[in-house]
């Protein structure tokens, strides 16, 4: 009886030895390969050829090693490495990305043409809207569009307006006669994945020669076109895109300060800042909020001071239906005789309120669109009708 407990035990130990094995090899998943080679398309003999696996990850965190075959004999190890071919023909290139238990390895041809061989150029075509007032646009080569709304109703109190961009490559060409242009790539925005492969400026979201991009929102964008021609060589051509609004109302009351609070209308706008970019890029320069009003109010009949008319304009950093959103400026430290903003009438007040980088640095959580609000507040106790209102969002 004792030997026959002995073994039971023994037995029983291994079982439980087993099953922890198996639960860790159950657990463990093989890592995510992802390949990126510079230039894409056909390369030339003599020219160094960059290979990159940085967007490989594993699941489990287990560390990586990287094993590079460049289909002519050579090898290299390590998350990137460059290499020169010295002869022509297609290549393949195989990258194994190892785990602790996995050893995952992708394919991919590299064409590599004679050292004299012509290449394609891509050409964006590029046009500057004047804003919407007539005013020439700033000096640069980039694609510039304005969405103006004039005579905005006061229920119009949400920006949602988008624009349609033309896209034009029709200025590309091929490297010599002997060769044509076979496809035209467009990336609509470098700084976004839309295909989901871990690289961003690779996306094809859309293709043709010439093309239609379709609700566009205000924000500045970088986009590119990529060119490929008959024998497999690749060209692009990276262009900014900006979009600016300018929205006005006018002719529209604002009840009194009374009883039930101050009377308030309340307009929200679409806002692009990414401060995790350190050039900047992607990122609203300025909000601009006008407003103009008369000085004293005509039906006001008993005198003194609440006959004039006082407005103020405060920004807020979220909706107004956002807990979270916070106070991020206001007109209020303005004087009344100071309230002369722009090409003001001596009959009225004109009142801006400008938000620029600080603002958004200071007050955006980092998230890639969001909508703002500005508050227009009457101050007295009579009704004031606004002149105009003026929402501008610049980009460029």
């Amino acid at each position: 009886m004792r030997r026959t407990t002995v073994l039971l035990t023994a037995v029983l130990f291994l079982a439980t030895s087993l099953a922890g094995c198996l639960d860790t090899l159950a657990s463990d998943s093989p890592p995510t390969v992802t390949m990126k080679i510079t230039p894409p398309g056909a390369v030339k003999v003599g020219d160094s050829v960059t290979f990159d696996a940085t967007g490989s990850s594993d699941p489990d965190g287990d560390p990586l090693t990287f094993n590079w075959e460049f289909g002519d004999g050579n090898t290299a190890s390590g998350m990137s490495a460059s290499h020169t071919y010295n002869s022509k023909g297609t290549k393949i290139v195989e990258l194994c990305v190892s785990s602790t238990d996995f050893d995952i390895c992708e394919e991919r041809d590299v064409i590599v043409m004679p050292a004299d061989a012509a290449e394609p150029t891509a050409s964006i075509i590029h046009y500057k809207d004047d804003d919407c007032t007539g005013e020439n646009p700033p000096a640069g080569t980039f694609i510039l569009a304005w969405i103006c709304e004039e005579e905005m109703e006061t229920s119009d109190d949400t920006i949602d307006s988008t624009t349609t961009i033309q896209l034009d490559g029709s200025d590309s060409s091929a490297g010599d006669a002997s060769s044509y242009l076979t496809e035209f790539e467009w990336d609509l925005d470098l700084y976004v994945d839309s295909d989901g492969d871990g690289i961003m400026d690779n996306d094809v979201d859309l293709t043709g020669e010439e093309v239609e991009w379709t609700n566009v929102w205000p924000g500045e964008y970088e986009i590119s076109l990529s060119v490929t021609d008959s024998q497999g060589f690749i060209d692009t051509m990276t262009i900014d895109v900006f979009i600016n609004y300018r929205g006005a109302w006018a002719e529209f009351t604002i009840d009194s300060n009374g009883t039930s609070g101050a009377g308030t209308a309340t307009f929200e706008y679409p806002l692009v800042y990414h401060k995790d970019h350190s050039s900047q890029t992607h990122s609203i320069r300025y909000v601009k909020i006008q407003a103009t009003y008369p000085k004293q109010d005509d039906d006001w009949v008993i005198g003194g001071d609440q006959s004039s008319n006082r407005l103020d304009l405060y920004a807020y950093n979220g909706s107004q239906s956002d807990s979270e959103t916070e106070e991020i400026g206001n007109t209020t430290y303005l004087a009344d005789e100071d309230q002369t903003a722009g090409d003001c009438s001596d009959d009225d007040r004109c009142v801006e309120l400008r938000l620029s980088t600080q603002h958004f640095r200071n007050y955006n959580d980092g998230e890639w669109t969001m909508h703002w609000t500005v508050d227009l507040v009457n101050e007295k106790l009579t009704d004031v009708t606004v002149k105009s209102f003026v929402i501008i969002l610049e980009y460029k």
